[in-house]
């Protein structure tokens, strides 16, 4: 029993951004109803798989069930108009215009049910010159400067985050977005057309940190390092490498203390964030280099050791097939595990929300294709039709 228990989805859409979104959908207790192209969503082919089911298909997936659809068939957008009468959420992720010609855009939808909250994806806009251009995690990152900004910060050239960042950010934004829209429909009894391209959420995403120089326009401006990498420092040591991070003073004196670098601590260049800022190159040579040098002959005992006492934030750099293990993240119960019938044992992380009062469930798991065909058309009144839908291909089943 989520806090969105009751609610209604229908997800049109394919790949990362879409699906992740109706997947947080369903953690949080909504009923998704998957609908996908004959052969299933390309995602079903990427990532580790067994017995030909992709774990992370189903991540993207879990809690929804799937129909198999041919929206290319003109029987296809009534049976989509039929499932989303009662529907109060539609997200799609086609390319703009697509769903116009197909018969299953907000207009089409809405008027059969105004309450309709309909979120569009795209990669660069609904309109506008870059509308119609094929977009994909990297292409977004180069173009929206995160691979320059990720690059000139490390110095090298354009380097991309190496996950789907802005695939699962415009997720997660999408979420956010469908849930206040449904907030401001009960207040208002309308729903309403959400549009979202990845390349708003990138530059959303950016601008808070990495685009602080962009921000503040004119003359007069006291130009500082990006406050998320001014401070950091990744070190190797004797067993591995960690993560040293200082912003405060506090935290830079106790930095200096640990290492016996006192003199650097009331060095008139890096006794304030201000002036840490100010100065970075001369900080990096020499303060950066010379902890890393100094961590060259620790372990990861001997820094924990050596920090502690002055309460410096850091972390080792652990690979992921640790993080199981951790036991902060079992204190958390961040980790379950359990059989799909497919896939055999899993390993899942649990919705990152814990709700004191409507406490969610793992969310079933993730479809196989058209696994729910006939059990949603018969629910909507559609039993008559399934036997010639399957037969004239606007359906198939699992």
């Amino acid at each position: 029993m989520g806090p969105l228990e009751g609610i209604k989805v229908v997800d049109l859409s394919a790949v990362v951004s879409g699906p992740l979104t109706g997947a947080l959908l369903a953690d949080q207790g909504a009923r998704v109803i998957k609908v996908e192209r004959p052969g299933g969503d390309i995602q079903r082919n990427v990532g580790s798989a067994r017995n030909g089911f992709s774990g992370s298909f189903h991540m993207l997936n879990r809690g929804k069930r799937s129909i198999s659809l041919d929206l290319k068939k003109p029987e296809a957008a009534q049976v989509v108009r039929t499932i989303t009468r009662d529907a109060d959420v539609i997200i799609q992720n086609f390319r703009p215009g697509v769903v116009n010609r197909l018969g299953v855009d907000y207009d089409s939808l809405a008027g059969d049910n105004p309450g309709l909250v309909y979120l569009s994806i795209s990669g660069f806009g609904q309109t506008g010159p870059l509308s119609d251009k094929r977009a994909y995690d990297a292409i977004i990152q180069n173009y929206a400067g995160i691979a320059y900004s990720q690059g000139m910060n490390n110095g090298t050239s354009p380097a991309i985050v190496t996950q789907l960042i802005m695939d699962k950010m415009t997720g997660y934004m999408g979420f956010q977005a469908i849930t206040a829209a449904l907030l401001s429909r009960s207040r208002t009894g309308r729903g309403q057309h959400v549009e979202l391209s990845m390349l708003d959420v990138a530059l959303a995403f950016t601008w808070p940190d990495m685009g602080a120089d962009e921000i503040l326009l004119g003359n007069g401006i006291d130009h500082r390092a990006p406050i998320g990498s001014a401070q950091g420092t990744q070190v190797t040591l004797r067993d591995g490498y960690a993560m040293l991070m200082v912003l405060s003073d506090h935290e830079f004196n106790g930095l200096c203390k640990a290492f016996g670098f006192e003199e650097l601590a009331a060095d008139n260049r890096f006794n304030s964030l201000q002036k840490r800022q100010q100065n970075r190159p001369q900080y990096l040579t020499e303060v950066t280099d010379r902890l890393a040098e100094a961590c060259r002959e620790l372990t990861l005992a001997d820094l924990e050791k050596r920090l502690a006492p002055y309460d410096v934030p850091w972390a080792p750099s652990r690979p992921l097939g640790e993080l199981p293990l951790d036991e902060q993240a079992a204190h958390n119960g961040t980790f379950y595990e359990r059989e799909h019938p497919v896939a055999g044992r899993m390993r899942e992380v649990r919705p990152a929300p814990v709700f004191s009062g409507t406490p969610t469930e793992p969310a079933d798991f993730a479809p196989t294709v058209g696994q729910h065909t006939r059990e949603v058309l018969v629910e909507y009144g559609l039993e008559s039709k399934v036997d010639a839908y399957l037969a004239g291909g606007v359906v198939s089943e699992g």
